[in-house]
C-alpha cells in the first residue's frame, strides 16, 4: 500500500478572536507540525504561544472518543445507538409535551455553520424558546449598546490595518498583550507613525507597559470618566457630531454635571492626568477607542460602552478611518457567534426573533409555520439559574455544546447545584470539562481541525476553518451530533444534510437580507481571499468600514443614549475583586490547563500595601469572601494595581466565579457583574499553592497524530 503523500492544510486557530491562520504540516498521513503563515490577513505570519501550543490539545490523553452514559452514578462507555437511545426516552416525552422545559446552551467558539445549526435544532427541533450562549458573558454589553446606536453589531467596524492611522489610540479596559497578542503589532505600528497609546485599566497590564500612557480609574467607573470628557470636548467647543442622530440635545446636556473635580473624585484618579487625557484626545485628528471586557463586564455594562460611543460619536470620529470606535471580540468566534442565532432573541443574519417580518422569513426559510418559532426566552444566565427548578419558566433538560458554565458563569457554586439538579444534562465536548463531568450523557464532537467551517474574527472577517484529519474513535463532527440528536427526538426535517457542504450552503443562504449578510459568501470565494460582511452578492464587493452612514435603522440615523450610571463605591478601605485572563490561558480552561507547553498561576494579586495591612505575605493563602461564595487562593504581590482592587483570573474551577453575583444582571445586555464584586479578606492556614494541581502537566505523546 502507498504512503500517504506529503500534504498542507491551512486553517484557523481556534483560540481568541485574532483568528490566526496557520498550515498543518502532514507526512505520511500524520500532523507533524504547524506553522503560522505570513498570508494571513489579520496576524501577517505571527502567533501567540497558545496557537503554537495547540496541537498539543489533538494529543491529550483525555480526549473524549466514545458517548458515555450515567449509570449508577457513573460515567461508563456506551455506543452511539445506546446514545440516541437515551436521547429517545429523556427528551422525546418532553419535546413533545413540554418543549419550554429543555433548554440549549452553546458557545462562542463554534463555527458559524455550527451557530446556525444550533439555534434551528433548538427552535425547529426542539421548539424551546430557551437557547443562548456563553458570549453572553463576553460581548453583550457592548453588542447592546451599539445595536442600540446603530442598528449594527460588528465589533471593528474597520480593518485591523486601519489602527496605524490613529494618531491617539485608547484602551479601555483592553488588556490586548495577554488576550489578542497579534494586535500588539498594531499597536505598535500607531506608536511607530508618531501616535500615542492610553491605557486606562486599574493594573499596570503587560499591555500597559507598551502603551506608555495609563490612567487606572476605580473598577466600574470607566462610564463616569467618559462622561467627564465628553463634558470637556463641551466645554472646549470640541462638539462636530459625525451626523445628524437622534438624542443628541439630551446626552450632551447630562455630561454638565461631570466637572472634572467630581470625575476625578468618583474614579479615583489625579484631576491633572484626567485633564491630561482629555487634552490628548481633544487635540487628536483621529482619536480612536477601543472596548473591552473590562468596561463591559457590569451590571451597568451597557450604558457603560454607550458612554464611550457617544464621546466618539459627538466628536465626529465614528467612521472616519483610523478613528472612531470599536470593541474587541474575545473568543475565537465571539463575532460569528453572537450574528447566527444562538442568542435568546436572534435569528439569523443577526435578525431579531421579536420582528415579524424576520420571523417570517426565517419560517419559509426553514418551511416550518411562523407560530411554531417560539418568542425569546431565557439569556444565558438566566438559563442556568433556571436549571433544575419545578415552577414556571424551569428546566428538566439541558443541552450544552463547547461550553464549562462550571467555571465559567456568575455565581459558580450555585450554578453547579442547579446543574446537578436537572433530570437531564447532555453535554457535547471533545474533552471532560468540569461541566461534562457532571452530565447524565457525555457526546464526543469535534476540534478544529477535525472539521470545516467558517469564523468570523474581531473585524468582521469572514474565513475558511479546513478539515485536517478525522476525529478519533467514535467522535463524530458536532454539526452530524446535532442532526442526530434532531432525529432522536423524533423532529428530523430540516436536519438531513448529506454533505457539510450542503449545511453551509443553506446556512449562506439563510443569511440573506440580514444585517449580518453572508449570503455572496462560498467556500470558493474564501478560498480566493477572506471578507468582510456584509457580503450580499457573490460578484459585489465586502464592506470593510461598517459604520459609515447612514444606518441601517428605520431612519438612516443613529440613537445616542442617556448612559444611567450607579454612584461608585467610595467607602473607604473597600476592596473590590475584579476577574479577568492570563496570556497562558483561555476561557474555562478546559484545554489550557491540560496544555503542557501553557502555564499560569490560579492565585489572587493584591497591592503590597494591601496585603501588609491585612498580614499578608507573598506566597501566603488568603480567604476570599463574598455574598456569593469564597474562595482561598495564595497570595501574588503586585505593584501596579490598585491598593482597593484585587484580581483573580477565571480561567479555574473553585476560584472567581464562586464569587462573582448569579442573580444581577445589565438590563440591556443580561451581563452578570464579572467586574466588580465586594470583597473581604480573611486569612487563612498556609496550604501548598492550590494552582499547582489546576496546573498542566506534562502527557505521553506521540510525536504525530493519525488523520
Amino acid at each position: 500500500m502507498n504512503a500517504a503523500p506529503s500534504r498542507t492544510v491551512r486553517t484557523t486557530c481556534p483560540y481568541c478572536a485574532v483568528q490566526c491562520n496557520f498550515d498543518l504540516h502532514l507526512e505520511q498521513g500524520l500532523v507533524t507540525r504547524a506553522t503560522p503563515t505570513r498570508e494571513c490577513p489579520v496576524a501577517h505570519g505571527t502567533v501567540c504561544k497558545k496557537g503554537l501550543a495547540a496541537l498539543n490539545d489533538l494529543r491529550h490523553p483525555d480526549r473524549l472518543t466514545t458517548p458515555l452514559l450515567r449509570r449508577d452514578g457513573q460515567l461508563v462507555p456506551v455506543g452511539w445507538p445506546e446514545a440516541m437511545a437515551y436521547v429517545r426516552d429523556a427528551l422525546g416525552p418532553l419535546v413533545q409535551s413540554t418543549p419550554q422545559r429543555v433548554g440549549v446552551f452553546g458557545s462562542g467558539s463554534l463555527t458559524n455553520e455550527k451557530t446556525y445549526l444550533l439555534g434551528k435544532f433548538a427552535r425547529v427541533a426542539l421548539r424551546t424558546p430557551h437557547i443562548d450562549y456563553n458570549g453572553r458573558y463576553c460581548m453583550a454589553s457592548a453588542s447592546a449598546a451599539l445595536n442600540r446606536t446603530f442598528g449594527l453589531d460588528r465589533g471593528l467596524g474597520f480593518p485591523l490595518d486601519d489602527l496605524p492611522r490613529s494618531d491617539l489610540i485608547v484602551l479601555v479596559g483592553a488588556n490586548i498583550a495577554e488576550t489578542l497578542p497579534p494586535v500588539m503589532q498594531y499597536l505598535k505600528a500607531a506608536r511607530d507613525r508618531g501616535g500615542a497609546v492610553y491605557a486606562i485599566d486599574p493594573r499596570v497590564t503587560p499591555t500597559v507597559k507598551v502603551a506608555g500612557r495609563h490612567l487606572a480609574p476605580r473598577p466600574g467607573t470607566d462610564g463616569v470618566l467618559a462622561l467627564g470628557l465628553l463634558h470637556l470636548m463641551k466645554q472646549w467647543g470640541r462638539i462636530r457630531p459625525t451626523a445628524p442622530a437622534h438624542g443628541l440635545s439630551d446626552v450632551l446636556w447630562h455630561a454638565d454635571d461631570y466637572h472634572p473635580a467630581r470625575v476625578a473624585h468618583e474614579c479615583g484618579v489625579p484631576e491633572a492626568e484626567l485633564l491630561a487625557l482629555a487634552r490628548a484626545y481633544a487635540d487628536a485628528r483621529t482619536p480612536l477607542i477601543l472596548t473591552g471586557r473590562g468596561p463591559e463586564q457590569h451590571t451597568h455594562g451597557t450604558d457603560t460602552v454607550q458612554a464611550w460611543i457617544n464621546l466618539a460619536f459627538l466628536t465626529g470620529h465614528v467612521g472616519k478611518q483610523g478613528g472612531g470606535f470599536g470593541t474587541l471580540t474575545g473568543q475565537g468566534n465571539g463575532q460569528g457567534g453572537r450574528e447566527h442565532g444562538q442568542k435568546n432573541d436572534q435569528l439569523p443574519g443577526a435578525r431579531s426573533l421579536r420582528n415579524p417580518s424576520h420571523r417570517a422569513q426565517m419560517a419559509a426559510h426553514w418551511n416550518v409555520p411562523e407560530h411554531h418559532l417560539p418568542q425569546p426566552g431565557h439569556s444565558a444566565q438566566e438559563l442556568l439559574n433556571a436549571c433544575g427548578e419545578s415552577g414556571e419558566g424551569g428546566l428538566d433538560a439541558l443541552i450544552v455544546l463547547g461550553s464549562n458554565p462550571v467555571v465559567s458563569a456568575a455565581g459558580a457554586g450555585q450554578i453547579t447545584e442547579k446543574l446537578r439538579a436537572l433530570k437531564h444534562l447532555i453535554v457535547i465536548d471533545f474533552l471532560p470539562s468540569e461541566t461534562a463531568q457532571l452530565a447524565t450523557l457525555v457526546l464526543p464532537g469535534s476540534m478544529w481541525c477535525e472539521e470545516e467551517g467558517t469564523t468570523t474574527n474581531l473585524e468582521g472577517r469572514v474565513q475558511r476553518r479546513r478539515r485536517a484529519m478525522t476525529a478519533p474513535g467514535a467522535a463524530r463532527e458536532d454539526w452530524r451530533i446535532l442532526c442526530d440528536l434532531a432525529h432522536a427526538v423524533g423532529r428530523p426535517h430540516g436536519f438531513t444534510y448529506p454533505t457539510f457542504r450542503d449545511l453551509q450552503d443553506d446556512f449562506f443562504l439563510a443569511t440573506r437580507g440580514g444585517r449580518a449578510d453572508y449570503s455572496g459568501l462560498s467556500a470558493e470565494r474564501l478560498d480566493r481571499a477572506s471578507a468582510q460582511w456584509p457580503v450580499p452578492r457573490a460578484d459585489g464587493p465586502d464592506t470593510p468600514l461598517a459604520y459609515a452612514p447612514t444606518y441601517p435603522t428605520p431612519d438612516g440615523l443613529a440613537t445616542l443614549h442617556v448612559p444611567r450610571l450607579p454612584a461608585p463605591d467610595l467607602a473607604p478601605r473597600a476592596l473590590h475583586l475584579t476577574t479577568g485572563r492570563l496570556s497562558g490561558q483561555y476561557q474555562s480552561g478546559t484545554q489550557t490547563r491540560r496544555n503542557p507547553a501553557l502555564k499560569g498561576e490560579n492565585a489572587v494579586q493584591i497591592h503590597p500595601d494591601t496585603a501588609h495591612a491585612h498580614g499578608l505575605r507573598a506566597g501566603q493563602s488568603v480567604t476570599l469572601v463574598t455574598a456569593h461564595g469564597q474562595a482561598t487562593l495564595p497570595v501574588t504581590l503586585t505593584p501596579g494595581i490598585r491598593p482597593d482592587t484585587l484580581f483573580v483570573p477565571f480561567h479555574w474551577p473553585g476560584a472567581a466565579n464562586l464569587l462573582t453575583d448569579p442573580t444581577a444582571l445589565d438590563p440591556h445586555s443580561r451581563m452578570p457583574g464579572f467586574k466588580i464584586t465586594p470583597v473581604t479578606l480573611r486569612p487563612a492556614p498556609a496550604i501548598t499553592a492550590n494552582s499547582a494541581p489546576e496546573r498542566a502537566t506534562p502527557h505521553p505523546t506521540s510525536p504525530a497524530l493519525q488523520t
